[in-house]
Order: C-alpha cells, then sequence, then structure tokens
C-alpha cells in the first residue's frame, strides 16, 4: 500500500499541535500527559494517546518529573522554628564556629577510603 503525502495544511497543523503540547507542559509543569492529549483533542477533535505526549515532549528534552512531597509544618514547628532562629538572632562569632553540612561524614586529618558517588 502506497503512503499518503501529506499536505502542507496537514504539516502545518502537526506543527501547532506540537508547539501546543510542549508550551501547555512548560506553562504548568505538574499537568498531566493524558490532560494535555485531553485539551487537544477537544481542540482538534482527533485522537492524541498519552503516550504520543509523552514521547513528543522527551524529543524536545522535556522529562516526567514527580512532585515533592513532604509533611506540611504545623503552627507548632512554624512557632519552635522562630523561636529557634529568635534565639541565635544576634550571634556573630558563634556561627564562625558551627559547620553546616549535607550529613556527610567530614574527614578533615587524611582520606577515609569511602567512595562518593553522584
Amino acid at each position: 500500500m502506497k503512503a499518503i503525502p501529506k499536505t502542507d495544511y496537514q504539516r502545518c497543523f502537526a506543527d501547532w499541535k506540537k508547539r501546543q503540547i510542549v508550551r501547555m507542559a512548560v506553562t504548568d509543569r505538574s499537568v498531566k500527559s493524558r490532560t494535555v492529549a485531553q485539551h487537544i483533542q477537544s481542540v482538534t477533535h482527533h485522537p492524541v494517546s498519552a503516550r504520543t505526549i509523552r514521547r513528543r515532549l522527551q524529543q524536545n528534552g522535556l522529562s516526567a518529573r514527580r512532585l515533592l512531597l513532604r509533611l506540611p509544618l504545623t503552627q507548632n514547628h512554624r512557632r519552635l522554628r522562630r523561636q529557634w532562629c529568635d534565639e541565635r538572632r544576634m550571634w556573630t562569632a558563634e556561627w564562625n564556629e558551627i559547620v553546616f553540612t549535607d550529613e556527610s561524614r567530614l574527614c578533615l586529618q587524611h582520606h577515609d577510603g569511602r567512595f562518593r558517588g553522584c
């Protein structure tokens, strides 16, 4: 069976659709591929799968991201954090004695032989 060549209108329309998909994903980073597919389908009246949306986004360098989930701070947490900050507000020399880390072990004297991967 011989493939039917795309007309200029179809190519232009396809390019518009591609740009719309990428624009929606960049504008709202939390939008799901299924939502984008439903929007494109409602506008164009042509079925589009969520897999097609994901593939198009990957071609444009956009990948899926999971939202950062964390426990919300209660009023008590906020109060305790504020109290901690207020107690240390006037510190000057004391801050020079504190080392902040990313919970990694520090070894200043020699190499401890541990491998630290990325």
